[in-house]
């Protein structure tokens, strides 16, 4: 399956360019807490063992995830992304086919979003057929003031919309967390 955008510099780190327009290990600054580390901290919380960061992108979470002794792997379609993962467990591959393996927790941070509205559902399903345990899940919700606009993103729906979409698939809604929300199988 192919891809039909290409999540290149000009989406990672393009200072005039769209998307994050510089994708880097603190983009918050060096007194917030980064999405990445409150998902490593959950998963210790819960004892989990093994993660997919779906989205992995240049591999900030994947990395987080082994420094506190999870198994992780990382996926994602772009392969600018991933030339600074090049160390690290994160392979080029495309949800939309599956996953290669299953985890206790599979992790989709803000990534669904840039599906159509049709896959959806089927990729919901494979991320189901992946996870073990838990769903870690976020993304812009319609409303969701975004600094930068993002002109690849597909979908902008209401939480509402995500939360039944989620729950169709198999997915219990178990807690909204600061940066993600979670799902139990």
């Amino acid at each position: 399956m192919s891809v039909t955008v290409d999540f290149d510099y000009h989406y990672f780190d393009d200072p005039e360019g769209y998307g994050y327009r510089g994708y880097v290990r603190r983009p918050y600054g060096s007194q917030v807490v980064e999405p990445w580390e409150e998902v490593a901290h959950y998963c210790r919380q819960q004892r989990v063992c093994s993660a997919i960061d779906i989205g992995c992108a240049k591999g900030f979470l994947v990395e987080t995830l082994l420094a506190n002794g999870i198994n992780a792997v990382g996926y994602d379609v772009s392969e600018y992304a991933l030339s600074f993962a090049e160390d690290l467990p994160c392979y080029k591959h495309d949800v939309r086919c599956g996953l290669p393996i299953n985890a206790e927790t599979v992790i989709a941070l803000g990534v669904l979003m840039y599906l159509s509205e049709e896959e959806v559902t089927g990729v919901l399903g494979k991320i189901w057929e992946a996870t073990d345990k838990i769903f870690l899940f976020s993304c812009h919700y319609e409303g969701t003031k975004q600094v930068i606009p993002d002109p690849l993103r597909s979908i902008t729906k209401p939480r509402d919309w995500w939360l039944n979409t989620i729950e169709h698939a198999g997915f219990s809604f178990e807690k909204e967390a600061i940066y993600f929300d979670i799902y139990s199988k």
